[in-house]
């Protein structure tokens, strides 16, 4: 019984230990004393959410915290008026940097010696390199401009053959998300990513043969983390 007791509280203390996060961020021309927050994308499984924040000071902010799990969080930098941005990240614990220029989050470099982050950082790369990404951006961002033009859907109806060049590249970018995450789940077995990686880009590949067969191959870390616990409760 001593041994059974010593045994669960070295186990809890490794389980919480996984899960402390100290997230380090310098943006060039952040003023001091700007509001940074970390969050939740959406509510957990206990329907609470998670949210800290930190205080810009000599231009850099600092998170040591407790996360309640693995998974994606929200790093938004300022608020409403003071020029807002946003990241996502998908975060477990360990000592992660972000370092860039302000107006410019989403190009700041993020680093960490995790291997989730080193896996999280190599696939996502990997993701941003593909032309077919740049070409979906592009049209969007031209629907947008077309819209705003006219204040309403007739500027991107009008425009001729948007419509249907955005259409085509939604189709192209979404075969290549599965190829790649398909690809990334074969050469990378074990990675502690992988649950993420099948809820964000292989949903509705869950019940396809290799997909169900990288579920059940998923790591304790991949398994522990939010979508690891989804898609383990729902593939039984």
């Amino acid at each position: 019984m001593k041994y059974f007791i010593l045994n669960a509280l070295l186990f809890s203390t490794l389980f919480v230990s996984a899960q402390e996060l100290e997230f380090t961020g310098k943006l060039i021309g952040l003023q001091n004393n700007t509001k940074v927050i970390l969050s939740d994308l959406r509510s957990r499984p206990s329907g609470k959410r998670f949210h800290d924040t930190a205080s810009v000071s000599n231009g850099v902010f600092k998170f040591k915290t407790v996360l309640p799990g693995a998974g994606t969080y929200a790093l938004r930098v300022a608020l409403i008026g003071q020029n807002p941005e946003h990241r996502k990240l998908y975060l477990d614990g360990g000592k992660v940097q972000l370092q860039g220029k302000r107006g410019e989050l989403k190009k700041a470099k993020v680093s960490s010696d995790a291997p989730y982050m080193m896996d999280y950082i190599l696939f996502t790369e990997l993701m941003e390199s593909q032309d077919v990404f740049a070409r979906k951006k592009l049209l969007i961002d031209t629907s947008m401009m077309r819209m705003a033009e006219t204040g309403s859907y007739d500027g991107l109806l009008k425009a001729p053959g948007l419509l249907d060049r955005m259409m085509k590249v939604e189709k192209e970018a979404k075969a290549k998300e599965t190829e790649l995450a398909k690809k990334w789940l074969v050469e990378n077995p074990n990675s502690d990513i992988n649950a993420y990686i099948i809820k964000t880009y292989l949903r509705s590949k869950i019940n396809e043969s290799p997909v169900k067969e990288a579920i059940i191959k998923l790591s304790p870390a991949a398994r522990r983390s939010f979508p690891g616990i989804i898609l383990t409760s729902t593939s039984k």
